[in-house]
Order: structure tokens, then C-alpha cells, then sequence
């Protein structure tokens, strides 16, 4: 454990350093809950609750890539898909610097036609990638801060052993389904994503899309700030 402690303390020592004394929403506090991907046992562990004031938030808990977003849920906004022409879809929460862009999308999806979201997956804190030390992951997802979309995971799944060059049927049935449902675009066309429809342009106008990323992962479900 102390290994893992000291991985943290590393990322969070590269990570660019941001300050402020509130919130988004003008909160004086920080609170949210996480965990660590215990890789072995393909389960959470070390779950525990945060409640700090928010001029103590580190560099650690802020998205390297955007440090006004963070793990804290006093820098998320909830998004309503009732309001935005999708009256079956729950809501969710996203950093509050991409409200306004995810609201959109969702809007022009819905005006379009032709896709049909069942749910969609928003802000979550854990450390679930990088190294694993203890075997522990080490670092936070992307949607730790509120920077990260999974929509449709049951028709849109994570496929890992997956080194190919374009995504497709035949070539995802050499992979590893390891989350979610299968990908078919021929079986589900009005709920899976494809890089010719509606719901994959609405998004990349701001974010990436994971089933295009390099290496041997292929996260058919996911959008976020980095595609990771």
C-alpha cells in the first residue's frame, strides 16, 4: 500500500497546479466519494467518503487536462435528458465547464432521429487506470471529473486485446468483450455508436470518442475529454 501511495503522490506532483477558495456552485467544501480498481478481484476496494474545504483540493484531484474540473461534486451540474428530448433517460452529472455542450448534443441527437439513448453514465470518482501498484489502480478516470460520457454500455461495450485498425463487426470479434454488451451496428442500429451517425458527430465536435483510440482498448460506450 505504501507503493501505491507514493504513485499517487507522483501523479499528483506532474499534474498543473490550480487554486481557488470555491466551487462552481459557489461552495466553500468539497465532497465526494471513490475507490481503487482492485485489478485482481475486478472489484472496488478502499471505498471512502471526502468532505474537505474546497481550497484544500490538490493538484491530484483536478483534471490535468482542464484543472477547473475535479473530483469534487460541487463542480458538477446535473443534466436533465427529460428536458433536452429524451423523456425516458436519467439524469446525470458532468463538470460544469461541458453542461452547455452535452445539453446541446443531447438536443440535436434528439432533433435528428434516428439514434435511441437507454441511459447514459456521467461523473463516477475512482481510480481506475495507470499503474497498479499493490494491485491497485492508480489513477482517476476521466469521469472522476466530470469530463467523461459511457451512453448505451449495454450495446456499447469495452473491448480490450483489441489491436485493430478500424473498428468494425469482424474485426472487434477478434477482441475481449470485458465490460458492457456486444457491438452490432447490424443487430442495434438505432442504439449502437458508429462513426457515420448522429450521436458520434454531436459529440466529437468537443470530445473524443473511445472506440477510436490508440493501443488495445476500444471503449465503444465512451466520450470524454481525452477518448481514455
Amino acid at each position: 500500500m505504501q507503493r501505491a501511495v507514493w504513485a499517487i503522490l507522483l501523479f499528483a506532483l506532474a499534474a498543473p497546479a490550480y487554486a481557488a477558495e470555491t466551487a462552481a456552485n459557489g461552495s466553500t467544501r468539497c465532497t465526494y466519494a471513490t475507490y481503487q480498481w482492485d485489478v485482481a478481484r475486478r472489484a472496488p476496494s478502499h471505498g471512502q467518503a471526502v468532505d474537505k474545504p474546497y481550497k484544500e483540493v490538490t493538484a491530484d484531484e483536478r483534471d490535468p487536462s482542464e484543472p477547473r474540473c475535479s473530483v469534487c461534486r460541487e463542480d458538477q451540474v446535473r443534466i436533465e435528458p427529460k428536458t433536452l428530448g429524451w423523456p425516458s433517460v436519467g439524469a446525470f452529472q458532468v463538470c460544469h465547464l461541458y453542461a452547455e455542450d452535452v445539453r446541446a448534443a443531447l438536443k440535436t441527437v434528439a432533433r435528428e432521429g434516428g439514434f435511441r439513448i437507454v441511459d447514459i453514465t456521467g461523473y463516477r470518482v475512482g481510480r481506475t487506470r495507470g499503474a497498479i501498484v499493490d494491485g491497485l489502480r492508480t489513477e482517476w478516470s476521466n469521469h472522476s471529473f466530470g469530463a467523461a460520457l459511457d451512453i448505451n454500455a449495454s450495446h456499447n461495450g469495452l473491448y480490450g486485446s483489441c489491436n485493430v485498425a478500424t473498428v468494425s463487426r469482424e474485426a472487434l470479434a477478434g477482441c475481449k468483450l470485458r465490460v458492457g454488451g456486444a457491438w452490432d451496428p447490424v443487430k442495434r442500429p438505432q442504439t449502437t455508436i458508429t462513426k457515420d451517425g448522429g450521436l458520434y458527430r454531436a459529440f466529437r465536435r468537443f470530445w473524443k470518442w473511445g472506440g477510436e483510440i490508440a493501443g488495445g482498448t476500444r471503449d465503444m460506450m465512451h466520450f470524454s475529454v481525452t477518448g481514455y
